[in-house]
């Protein structure tokens, strides 16, 4: 893993940060990033001292200005979280301020599909090329794998052979989303679905531990670029057209809405349900989760919408 050479005089702390993180399981390649940048910043400065200034953060702060807000988010907090960090062993060192740029509303790109369409567009994988081969066999299991198992996409074409567990109907996820493991149950249905992969992929991979569960050529993993340009050929062939387009990525979040809305037909507590979602959906935060209530509250509204407005036509 490799670690910058800071030059600024924040230089040793910046090192042992990096370190601490590290330490806590975190790869940090885009915090590395991002504290290089700040490093080569500060080493313009005068600096008398290694510990940060106001008047050092609040320059940062303008330096950054010209740039997307995302990306000045991202980057300050960076900064922000070294800030505690150093704060910790040098007293008069300054921190960054939680709320310095405007809140943006937090939006989740939703496709909404439905079963009949999911059930389409894994029908239409025979007419991908090279049709008979392994390619579109591999894209119809994975469109099913994500659409009933909630997985990530990177999660799902990172299992291998030995992840798979058919007596427990289970999958274990070794690298989810911060590093997280965790077991995902699979349905019968699913698993019907994943022995009848297996006796098909059999020809095409071998079935070693380290072997990869999804293949896209013959022995090579399944590539995410390789997955998203099959399923947009597939969405376009199935008439899936959209602004936002559908995207794999989208089966996940229709699976947290399935819960959602089974479990209001149940009359479950979806309340006290929403840490058991999380769990099984690799989120660190059960809160994460609930941005999936409020695409299953906004799908709703628009059902209404529009049954109203069936009514109000018929009346006329």
């Amino acid at each position: 893993m490799n670690t910058p050479c800071f030059k600024s005089r924040l230089a040793e702390r910046m090192l042992r940060f990096l370190q601490f993180k590290r330490m806590q399981g975190y790869d940090y390649v885009e915090g590395c990033m991002n504290l290089a940048r700040f490093d080569a910043f500060m080493a313009n400065r005068p600096c008398p001292a290694p510990v940060l200034r106001r008047e050092d953060l609040d320059a940062y702060c303008a330096d950054l200005r010209d740039i997307s807000v995302g990306t000045q988010a991202k980057l300050l907090s960076t900064v922000r979280q070294f800030s505690r960090y150093l704060r910790a062993f040098e007293n008069e060192s300054a921190l960054l301020a939680e709320r310095i740029l405007p809140r943006r509303p937090s939006r989740i790109r939703f496709y909404p599909l439905s079963a009949e369409q999911v059930g389409g567009l894994m029908a239409a994988t025979p007419t991908l090329r090279p049709q008979g081969g392994i390619l579109p066999a591999c894209v119809c299991f994975l469109i099913g794998l994500l659409y009933s198992t909630g997985l990530r996409l990177g999660e799902a074409l990172a299992l291998n052979i030995g992840d798979i567990d058919m007596k427990a109907a289970t999958l274990f996820v070794r690298d989810g989303k911060l590093r997280k493991q965790r077991l995902v149950i699979m349905s019968d249905s699913t698993l019907e679905a994943l022995d009848s992969w297996l006796k098909f992929r059999s020809a095409h991979a071998g079935s070693r531990a380290n072997d990869p569960l999804l293949v896209g050529r013959r022995n090579q993993r399944l590539e995410p670029r390789q997955a998203q340009r099959a399923f947009t050929r597939l969405c376009a062939q199935c008439g899936l057209d959209g602004s936002p387009p559908a995207r794999l990525h989208d089966l996940r979040h229709n699976y947290a809405c399935g819960c959602f809305r089974r479990w209001r037909e149940q009359d479950e507590d979806i309340d006290a349900l929403l840490p058991v979602l999380a769990n099984a959906m690799g989120h660190v935060d059960f809160r994460s989760t609930q941005h999936y209530m409020h695409i299953d509250a906004d799908a709703l509204q628009r059902a209404g919408a529009k049954l109203h407005a069936h009514i109000n036509s018929t009346k006329g």
